[in-house]
């Protein structure tokens, strides 16, 4: 046994040795590959003098408060010491050889690389002269205290450099949860972008351990990019590098994150794939995307509002709110169950200012308050401050000139104000510096508008100030008519119903699917007759105008009641593998966002639904209403089929289509299939919707599987 503790100590020693030799000519150190090899086992060896560290201090400390070992304690602390010495020399080289690749900042990792040279030259110290130290209590606890000091302290900088700041205090640090922001307020990179990259990319890719030599941790160093260039470029097909690793299978060494990290998911894919093709802005608030848009709709199910936002005051009484309400004052929840109250006025020469001091007794509760119009004066603001949780007040076009607005102060939770058609002048603004949750100030037509606004944008620097269109002479553009009717699925035949709220526009339309154009396309007079299923395309013109957007709706026929349906094959995908096939009958359309419930998806499969009627049916048409996403993966189905019979087992094919595939990306989209076929009576019908089995080279997840998407069938 002296023979094996000779060796190691002689070992531990020698390493020390070729330690403290390779740190004195560390600038002339050269580690080839093979070597590379070795330091890359230092996050696996690490962890064994971390163990052993531990249970030498325990060891020795508990055995030491008596004034001598014993002989079997002896041994066992000795084993200890001579092991824990061997591998902290160990890990200390392997993470010396480690920190000479590319990707680490030498001034960051040095405390780390110290804190365990000190820790391995401490345990050889400690194993050398372990009996002098056994027999004096106070140098046990001092080397004790070293020992675990140090161990702590390199310990909590690896984790930093490997797993990002403040990794092992981050769960009780105050800036371990971030603040809540509201849908209004969002801004797309900073609340939904880089949240990803934090979570999933930084650990990686950051000052102390920048990978490829890329940092992600700010806005300049992410525009700065790697050795392989710049992250992302949106005049490319596949949108540039970033995007190209994310797609890379799993087992490539290219792709990212790594295998065995956690591993983007579809919503988090999609973010960063919109992000990066709208232009990837960095100032650009969710709010001010279009309705329409992807990364708005995905934001819909990740921030509330100020009307869903989470209220932890109690609601008002029911009674107390019904007194409030009148023909002139609306009082009534934000959302349904919500505690959280919206007050609206209406009669200009009913309002007194006593009916403002009248919702004192709900002012806890009150979080939107709308005065637009009203003849509120500065001396009311007084009575306003007093609604402690107000998010929003609408004072446009009432009789404040700003000299009472310092009252507000004390409104510390309030987020949107309008002023626009008041007296208030710049000067007076700037007292809403106090206000610390303002992110949105109106002021349209009032006397601040032409004033110093850089001076006051400086005062409220956290405050998005909108003073509205000033143009002159410039041409607009008109906006899209309305097709007001309502319902998409119809029984009977309507009338199709358009509007424009300009006065003297043509809107031209058509039903083929084309554009409406301003010469060609008929004229909307009031009496087309929707009798079929169909998509309207409607587009206003008026001359001196710029042509609208087009805007489109698909209507269906509703058709035959179908009485049973099944899917024949469930989807194999969560959520949609428990959903029912009754979803495609319940006659409810989906929308774009085809995570609402309405939409059921399948991928690697065809969708098989098995639909019968209780009597056979006349039947010449049936129409499957799909969806198109092409940047969530959701495609037109490569085929679609309806089979029939007047028994399960045996049905012949009715029709067969092949859906145009795009041939680039495009906006999203609803649509309906059509598959028209000679009048034949069937009791069952088999409709098979086969979704791409491999998505197209130009597609940002090229040979990935593709999905459908189906939200209703309809049989005529």
């Amino acid at each position: 046994m002296q023979r094996w503790k000779t060796i190691l100590y002689n070992t531990s020693f020698g390493l020390n040795c070729l330690l403290a030799f390779l740190l004195v000519f560390e600038d002339r150190l050269s580690v080839p590959p093979w070597v590379q090899t070795i330091g890359r086992m230092h996050p696996l060896l690490v962890h064994f003098p971390i163990v052993l560290v531990i249970l030498c201090v325990f060891w020795e400390l508990f055995s030491g408060l008596k004034k001598t070992h014993t002989a079997d304690q002896a041994v066992i602390g000795d084993w200890l010491l001579l092991f824990v010495s061997l591998t902290a020399v160990s890990s200390a080289l392997m993470g010396l050889f480690l920190s000479k690749e590319d990707g680490y900042t030498q001034d960051i990792v040095a405390w780390h690389k110290w804190g365990g040279v000190f820790l391995s030259f401490l345990c050889l110290a400690w194993y050398s002269f372990r009996n002098s130290i056994r027999k004096k209590k106070r140098l046990l606890g001092l080397t004790v205290f070293a020992g675990m000091a140090i161990l702590i302290i390199t310990g909590h900088l690896g984790a930093d450099i490997t797993h990002g700041e403040n990794f092992l205090f981050a769960p009780i640090t105050k800036d371990a949860v971030a603040p809540k922001v509201l849908f209004e307020d969002a801004v797309v990179y900073t609340n939904m972008v880089y949240p990803i990259l934090k979570s999933k990319c930084i650990t990686c890719h950051n000052e102390k351990k920048a990978k490829g030599e890329l940092s992600m941790e700010t806005v300049a160093l992410l525009l700065k990019g790697g050795k392989d260039g710049a992250l992302w470029d949106s005049t490319k097909q596949d949108l540039g590098l970033m995007l190209q690793r994310i797609h890379m299978p799993l087992e490539s060494k290219k792709h990212m994150p790594p295998s065995g990290k956690s591993q983007l998911t579809n919503d988090e894919i999609n973010i960063i794939y919109h992000w990066i093709k709208e232009g990837a802005s960095f100032t650009a608030k969710v709010a001010e995307l279009p309705k329409t848009d992807t990364l708005r709709m995905i934001a819909t199910s990740i921030f509330n509002t100020i009307e869903t936002d989470d209220y932890t005051f109690q609601p008002a009484d029911d009674n107390k709110i019904k007194t409030l309400s009148n023909n002139y004052r609306l009082v009534a929840p934000l959302a349904l169950g919500s505690p959280a109250l919206g007050v609206e006025f209406f009669s200009v020469a009913k309002f007194k200012s006593d009916q403002l001091k009248e919702l004192l007794d709900i002012k806890e509760q009150i979080v939107s308050l709308n005065l637009n119009k009203m003849p509120v004066t500065d001396a009311d603001l007084a009575t306003i401050a007093q609604f402690s949780n107000l998010r929003r007040l609408n004072l446009s076009f009432t009789n404040i000139k700003g000299t009472g607005l310092g009252a507000l102060d004390k409104l510390k939770e309030l987020k949107q104000l309008s002023l626009s058609g008041t007296g208030v002048k710049a000067a007076d603004l700037s007292s809403l510096e106090s206000l610390p949750k303002l992110t949105k100030l109106y002021i349209w037509s009032t006397p601040s508008q032409k004033q110093d606004l850089a001076a006051l944008q400086k005062a409220l620097k956290n405050t998005d100030i909108e003073t509205g269109f000033t143009g002159d002479t410039i041409i607009i553009k008109l906006n899209k008519p309305n097709i007001e009717n309502e319902d998409q699925i119809f029984i009977h035949p309507d009338t199709l119903r358009l509007k424009h709220f300009v006065r003297g526009v043509t809107i031209r339309f058509t039903t083929d699917g084309t554009d409406p154009d301003s010469l060609n396309s008929p004229v909307y007079k009031g009496d087309f007759l929707i009798d079929k299923g169909m998509t309207v395309k409607a587009k206003a013109f008026k001359p001196g105008w710029i042509s609208s957007d087009v805007v489109e709706k698909t209507f269906y026929k509703a058709g035959y009641k179908i009485d049973s349906i099944i899917f024949l094959q469930p989807s194999p995908d969560a959520p949609y593998k428990t959903m029912s096939a009754y979803i495609l009958t319940d006659g409810q359309k989906g929308d774009l966002n085809y995570r609402n419930g309405k939409w059921i998806g399948y991928r690697g499969i065809p969708m098989q639904a098995l639909l019968y009627f209780d009597t056979a049916r006349k039947i010449s048409n049936v129409t499957v209403s799909s969806l198109v996403n092409i940047g969530g993966y959701v495609m037109p189905p490569q085929r679609i089929e309806v089979w029939g019979g007047n028994t399960p087992g045996h049905l012949h094919l009715l029709k067969r289509i092949f859906p145009k595939q795009p041939a680039k990306e495009m906006p999203d989209y609803m649509i309906g299939y059509d598959l028209n076929f000679n009048t034949t009576k069937e009791k069952y019908l088999k409709v098979v919707v086969v979704p791409v089995s491999k998505l197209p080279a130009w597609h940002k997840g090229k040979n990935d599987k593709g999905w459908i998407f189906v939200d209703e069938i309809f049989v005529n």
